[in-house]
């Protein structure tokens, strides 16, 4: 009797379980993830960068589940699940205090999902592979919009027509286009297969599509980008392994270029255009472009002054610069054509300050992991960063972060630029209290937008 009733002598019936859960639990997390990166970089971005109907609620839906399987608050560091929720909690803030209320419920779940998917790609991506299929998802994303905008675009007689995408507007294209070119150039600078071929076949297309959208910003964003690798590959550990990447650099922005002559002439058109013939046609227009958006600065400027905590609300740019300023210019916009002033003058303190902080500490981790890199003799993490400075530099003359999926792939480059080493959890785990605010904090943030942004992003001007 004694030996029944002794615990020791009881099959273990949890063991098992354990074991098959431990077992399962990172393919299910791997498939989750993926599945969340392939809305992104498909369904969201042909969404017209994530403002249609819809797009935005099943991408945070997504996400939640992938955060549920990887869990990232056991991975990570608090301080990094707080600063990447911050934003969109901060957001949601701005939501229940603006004047425009509701109205902007879509951009606090645009805020809401890039920081989440960030999250958990950066607890996720903590393998070779993992961190591979990562900068596949980041380049191949690229590709993919540029041969879904390429059927549109050469329909038309003239190459010189605007490059839109599925954005539908064509700076934002062209950042979208430049980030992962830049990316796709590191690839074949940093040589190692299967990346360095991806490379190959994407940085050419990417760096044409980009020209073909007339960017500016875009185009000098390249320029920027490129040198910035060129800078890494020059660096590299070995006399030899620096040349090589210097070498194929070159070739490859060579290769690029050809390629954005090669696709303005027969048999895609007609005659031969030269592929900066829209860009040429609009240079009369810089000076105006510059002028108006010193304008727009002004406004917003204007607008966080008089509503400096939470802002005047999301969608309220026009309306607010009626409210509180004047209109030197006599245009209405509906956008700062700046992220971070865009930010400040809807959402005040309360969204620019976590946005910023989050941006900041990105970069400064990405930074200060170059030295590691260098050592390892990888031009993927370095290539990466200088792809997130070309976003952050082009989102401070424009209105990409209007975007859900131009915010997302300024997270997922981010964290690419981050190895999970820079905060991964260190000593025991997490408290259940822990365990607990993170798993409401980020599944209840995810929920909440997938219900605001059911109806898509496509509103503007909202009465104060």
């Amino acid at each position: 009797m004694s030996a029944v009733l002794d615990p020791t002598s009881v099959p273990s019936v949890t063991g098992p379980v354990t074991t098959r859960l431990t077992t399962w639990l990172p393919w299910a997390s791997d498939v989750a993830v993926v599945a969340a990166m392939t809305w992104w970089a498909a369904w969201l971005t042909f969404g017209t960068g994530g403002r249609e109907p819809h797009v935005l609620s099943y991408g945070a839906l997504l996400v939640a589940v992938a955060a549920l399987l990887v869990r990232p608050w056991r991975v990570l560091r608090v301080r990094a699940t707080a600063i990447a929720l911050a934003p969109g909690a901060g957001a949601w803030v701005v939501v229940l205090t603006a004047p425009t209320g509701w109205a902007g419920a879509d951009d606090a779940a645009s805020y809401t999902y890039a920081g989440a998917l960030g999250l958990v790609a950066l607890a996720w991506a903590r393998t070779p592979v993992r961190r591979q299929l990562l900068a596949t998802a980041v380049v191949g994303a690229a590709g993919l919009q540029l041969a879904m905008g390429w059927a549109a675009w050469s329909s038309v007689p003239s190459p010189s027509r605007l490059f839109q995408g599925t954005f539908y507007w064509h700076n934002q294209v062209g950042a979208f286009l430049a980030a992962g070119a830049v990316l796709a150039v590191a690839l074949v600078a940093d040589g190692r297969r299967p990346l360095a071929t991806l490379g190959w076949c994407l940085a050419p297309l990417c760096v044409a599509g980009t020209v073909f959208t007339t960017s500016r910003g875009s185009m000098l964003g390249i320029a920027i980008g490129v040198a910035l690798v060129l800078a890494a590959a020059a660096c590299r550990l070995g006399t030899t392994a620096a040349i090589g990447s210097i070498c194929r650099t070159i070739a490859v922005v060579a290769l690029s270029w050809a390629t954005s002559w090669v696709l303005t002439g027969p048999p895609f058109f007609g005659e031969r255009f030269s592929p900066l013939a829209a860009t040429t046609a609009r240079n009369g227009s810089f000076e105006g472009n510059g002028v108006q958006r010193f304008e727009d600065w002004r406004r917003s400027w204007e607008i966080f002054r008089h509503w400096p905590a939470s802002g005047a609300g999301f969608n309220s740019f026009d309306s607010a610069t009626t409210a509180v300023t004047d209109k030197r210019d006599g245009v209405s916009t509906a956008f700062a054509h700046n992220g971070y002033l865009q930010a400040a003058s809807d959402g005040g303190l309360v969204l620019v300050l976590p946005l910023v902080v989050a941006l900041l500490a990105l970069a400064l981790l990405a930074v200060r992991a170059l030295p590691a890199s260098r050592r390892a003799g990888d031009l993927v993490q370095p290539g990466a960063l200088a792809a997130y400075v070309v976003l952050l530099l082009h989102s401070g003359m424009d209105f990409d972060w209007t975007y859900p999926s131009l915010l997302a792939q300024a997270a997922l480059v981010g964290v690419l630029a981050v190895p999970s080493s820079a905060v991964r959890r260190r000593g025991a785990p997490p408290s259940r209290r822990v365990v607990v605010v993170a798993v409401v904090a980020l599944v209840g943030l995810l929920l909440l937008s997938a219900v605001g942004a059911w109806h898509g992003g496509l509103d503007l001007n909202s009465s104060l």
